[in-house]
């Protein structure tokens, strides 16, 4: 008896570490678990405009001189398997001209093309722009980002993503009458750990 006890339990153990062989040799790529990214980027403002409701007289909008915004976010988030992760991002953008903060605070869903230490990925992020500071006309909005990126090695254990995306932002001025509108295309970069 006790040596079909000593059996089982080398053959559980063997079989244990084989799992956590593999599970180790498939984080080295970056795709099991926990991660975190922390991404700077820069969105060119391809159209931004304001609009106004004025009771009584109805919507009036205006077109806005479209600027650059940078942004730096980072991501926590858990790879449901090497192909698909869900995460929560908070981020800064700084938008000039005009001249306003937004702080978005995103889902983001990523898809990966493959298991590899190297491969393209899908991804969508979405959720509120929180006001920040005393921007005193600023109430809430929306953000959302949707596009592709790479996520490749750079050395043993050190990865890199980067990513082009289309761009939308929604900020609600001092009532839900009174909006911005931005559009654009972002680049950024960034690392995962």
């Amino acid at each position: 008896m006790k040596r079909i006890l000593l059996v089982v339990l080398l053959f559980s153990l063997k079989l244990f570490g084989q799992n956590a062989q593999e599970k180790l040799h498939s984080d080295s790529n970056k795709n099991i678990g926990f991660f975190n990214i922390t991404k700077v980027g820069l969105l060119g403002v391809t159209e931004m405009k304001q609009e106004q409701f004025i009771e009584g007289e109805g919507t009036f909008a205006h077109e806005l001189d479209a600027g650059v915004a940078w942004n730096v976010q980072v991501v926590n988030g858990y790879f449901l398997s090497p192909y698909f992760s869900l995460g929560i991002g908070v981020g800064l953008e700084w938008y000039s001209n005009p001249d306003f903060n937004t702080l978005p605070v995103v889902l983001d869903i990523r898809s990966y093309i493959s298991d590899l230490e190297n491969t393209p990925y899908l991804f969508l992020d979405v959720g509120p722009n929180i006001k920040l500071g005393n921007q005193s006309n600023f109430k809430k909005g929306l953000s959302v980002n949707i596009g592709l990126g790479y996520k490749y090695q750079v050395s043993k254990g050190f990865f890199l993503v980067s990513d082009i995306c289309y761009s939308y932002d929604k900020v609600n001025l001092s009532s839900p009458d009174d909006k911005i509108y931005a559009k654009g295309i972002g680049l950024s970069v960034g690392v995962i750990f």
